[in-house]
C-alpha cells in the first residue's frame, strides 16, 4: 500500500505550481490527477492503464512518454513569464517572478522523473520502485533551465510557439492552428522572381522592426499568389513571423484580432485570400478602416497581405462607370480601395515560353527523366485540355506525370 500512497506526491507537486499552474488544465494531466484520487481510494494501480494507453498513443516511440508530454506542455505554455520572454523582457523581469519560475521548474523536473511504464512492468521489484521511490530528478532526463526556456519562449509562446499559421474562427472568436500546413517553399515557385523578392524584402523589413507596407497581390488565378504567402510563412516562421488567414466576411473582426496580437513579441500577417467585393457589399469599409487607420491605430506588429483577381477589388458595373463620369465620390472611394495598400504586386498568366520554363523547372525538381521534347509536348497538351497555361496548371501536370511514370 505504501507505493500507492507515494503517488500522492504527483498531485502535491502539481498543486505547488505558481506561474505554470495552467499545466493542470491539460486533458491528460486532469485525467491523471483524477485517476490518482481513485487509486488512493481503491488501492488499485491498474486504474492508470487507460490513461497510460492514451499517453502511449501520443508518444509511441518514447522511453518516457510522460516526461516528453510534460516537456511539450511546458514549451507551449502561455503564462506571464513566457509572454514576457516572447517580448524580449526576460533580462528585466522582477526577482519575484524569476524565483517563482525557478521553483516551478524544480517541481516540474521532479514530475518528469516519474516513469509510469514501470508500473506496468512484470517485474515486481520495478513495480514497487515506481511507487515507493520518492520522485527525484533523473540527470538523464531534460533538465529545465531558466535561460534555455527563455530562449524557447522568445521564438513564440503558447500556440504561437507551436504553430506558424492559423485561421480566424469568427463564430468562436479564436485562432485555429493549421496543424498540417502546405510545405511549399520558394524554390517550388518558378517564374515570379520579381514578386518573390519584393515580398521577401518587405516582410524581412517588417520582422526586423523597420517600416513596411501592406501588400496586395493581384492577378489571374493559378499564378502563384496564395502559394507565395504559404512559402513566405514556411520560410520566415523561424524568424518570428506568424500568418493568420481571415475570411472576407470576417473583416469586421479586425479590431478583435489585432487586440489579441497587439502586445505579442512576434510579427503577424493578416492574410485575406481571394479578396473582392460586389458593389452592394460593405465589408470593404472594415478593410479600409484598418488600412487607413481609424481611431485605434493598427499595431506595429501587424501587416495585411491580400490576394485578389480584381485590380480595384470592387466589381465595377456599367452604372458605376456612368456615375464616374460625373465624379461620384462614393464610386471613387470604392474603386480606390486597392490604392490604400502600400505595394501592389501584379501576377500575369504566363505565355507559352514562360509556362514551359515553369514546367521544366518543376520537372527537374521532381527528378523526371522524360526527354525535353516529349515533356514540352505533353505539357502543352495538358494545358489545352485542362486549366490553361499557369503555374498551378504546370504543377498539376508534373504531379500527374510523376504518378503516371511511377505506376509503370
Amino acid at each position: 500500500m505504501k507505493h500507492i500512497q507515494k503517488l500522492h506526491e504527483i498531485d502535491r507537486l502539481f498543486n505547488q505550481l505558481i506561474i505554470f499552474r495552467t499545466l493542470k488544465e491539460d486533458p491528460l494531466v486532469e485525467e491523471l490527477l483524477q485517476t490518482l484520487e481513485d487509486i488512493q481510494e481503491l488501492a488499485d494501480l491498474t486504474l492508470l492503464s487507460g490513461w497510460y494507453g492514451a499517453l502511449l498513443e501520443q508518444y509511441p516511440y518514447s522511453n518516457n512518454p510522460w516526461a516528453d508530454h510534460l516537456l511539450n506542455l511546458v514549451n507551449s505554455n502561455e503564462n506571464y513569464f513566457s509572454l514576457a520572454c516572447e517580448r524580449g523582457e526576460y533580462p528585466n523581469l522582477p526577482p519575484s517572478i524569476i524565483a517563482a519560475v525557478n521553483e516551478d521548474l524544480k517541481n516540474i523536473t521532479h514530475l518528469m522523473s516519474w516513469n509510469p511504464s514501470l508500473i506496468f512492468s512484470f517485474n515486481e521489484a520495478a513495480k514497487s520502485k515506481a511507487g515507493i521511490q520518492r520522485l527525484q530528478p533523473d540527470p538523464a532526463l531534460h533538465n529545465l533551465t531558466l535561460k534555455e526556456l527563455a530562449e524557447v519562449y522568445k521564438k513564440g509562446s503558447g500556440l504561437f510557439g507551436k504553430y506558424a499559421s492559423f485561421t480566424w474562427q469568427s463564430e468562436e472568436q479564436w485562432l485555429k492552428p493549421i496543424e498540417t500546413p502546405d510545405p511549399i517553399t520558394f524554390s517550388d515557385l518558378i517564374g515570379i522572381e520579381y514578386q518573390k523578392n519584393i515580398l521577401l524584402q518587405n516582410t524581412i523589413q517588417f520582422i526586423k522592426g523597420y517600416p513596411a507596407n501592406n501588400i496586395l497581390l493581384y492577378g489571374d488565378r493559378g499564378t502563384g499568389k496564395s502559394s507565395l504567402i504559404k512559402a513566405l510563412c514556411n520560410s520566415l516562421a523561424p524568424a518570428g513571423l506568424r500568418v493568420i488567414e481571415v475570411n472576407k466576411e470576417d473583416l469586421s473582426d479586425f479590431p478583435v484580432i489585432t487586440g489579441l496580437l497587439r502586445n505579442r513579441g512576434l510579427k503577424f500577417l493578416l492574410y485575406v485570400d481571394d479578396l473582392s467585393f460586389e458593389p452592394s457589399e460593405v465589408h470593404y469599409k472594415h478593410l479600409k478602416a484598418v488600412l487607413e487607420g481609424g481611431l485605434e491605430v493598427k499595431p506595429a506588429n501587424v501587416l495585411i497581405y491580400a490576394t485578389s483577381n480584381r485590380r480595384h477589388l470592387i466589381k465595377e458595373t456599367f452604372a458605376d462607370r456612368e456615375e464616374d463620369l460625373h465624379s461620384n465620390d462614393a464610386v471613387q472611394e470604392r474603386l480606390s480601395l486597392a490604392d490604400r495598400f502600400g505595394i501592389t504586386l501584379t501576377f500575369s498568366t504566363p505565355n507559352q515560353v514562360e509556362y514551359l520554363e515553369i514546367v521544366r523547372g518543376l520537372a527537374k525538381q521532381s527528378g523526371l527523366t522524360l526527354s525535353m521534347a516529349e515533356l514540352e509536348e505533353r505539357a502543352l497538351q495538358w494545358a489545352s485540355q485542362h486549366n490553361g497555361k499557369s503555374g498551378r496548371s504546370a504543377r498539376q501536370f508534373v504531379n500527374q506525370l510523376q504518378g503516371e511514370l511511377g505506376m509503370q
